[in-house]
């Protein structure tokens, strides 16, 4: 559920003289500034208007600049002007601004990691493939790298499928003992069809991702 509405908030009140109630005939009045904005779960987001009322002191009528004179009336838009929207109004355009900023940072931080696992790939980096022709929705799997030479990488599949990317393998799922060598360029062209997901470089204790499971093809033929 979200909370959302408008609220008002006084940002300023001053004597002003020159004016009579027409009530009363007191010629004691203030002026109250009134800033109204926008809210989200009671966070400002943004102001939309300010709004002015001339207050009697003695019988407390409040009028708006429409309902005076016009010579009060510029002299009301005149203070009104001169009253500054609080920045706190603001609130929850700076909130979404620094989070943009911040996944935008993220993002291009995690660009940098990305292409250096690429260039400079390790031994135990974990690579997340997506196979979108997958019938079932398994469509990920995992590489393990477990060998580098020159340009090509050795890497382990695991022997099971995911409908999500695993951080910690199932308890029978392991990475087989058996590889294929991948160039360096074809990975590249793979991220680039969106079939490299991500590269993980971790430790691999307590998650299942140190699991070698011996390579039966009679078994996997069965599965």
């Amino acid at each position: 559920m979200v909370v959302y509405g408008w609220k008002s908030k006084v940002l300023k009140e001053a004597l002003f003289n020159g004016h009579q109630c027409p009530r009363c005939q007191n010629q004691s009045t203030h002026i109250v500034v009134f800033g109204s904005y926008f809210h989200i779960f009671w966070i400002p987001f943004f102001p939309y208007r300010k709004n002015l009322k001339i207050i009697c002191d003695s019988c407390q009528l409040d009028q708006k600049p429409k309902e005076v004179t016009p010579e009060v009336r510029k002299l009301t838009k005149q203070l009104k002007s001169q009253v500054r929207l609080p920045f706190y109004m603001f609130s929850g355009v700076g909130i979404i601004t620094l989070l943009i900023g911040y996944f935008a940072v993220t993002a291009f931080l995690d660009d940098l990691r990305f292409e250096k696992y690429l260039t400079d790939p390790k031994v135990n980096d974990i690579y997340y493939i997506f196979n979108e022709n997958e019938p079932t929705e398994l469509k990920y799997s995992l590489l393990k790298v477990i060998d580098i030479r020159e340009d090509s990488v050795d890497m382990s599949p695991n022997s099971f499928g995911y409908n999500y990317e695993p951080s910690v393998l199932m308890e029978e799922d392991g990475f087989l003992d058996v590889y294929y060598s991948y160039h360096k360029n074809q990975l590249r062209d793979m991220y680039e069809r969106d079939e490299l997901k991500t590269v993980i470089r971790k430790s691999l204790e307590n998650t299942g991702m140190d699991k070698v499971i011996e390579y039966n093809l009679e078994e996997f033929q069965e599965k």
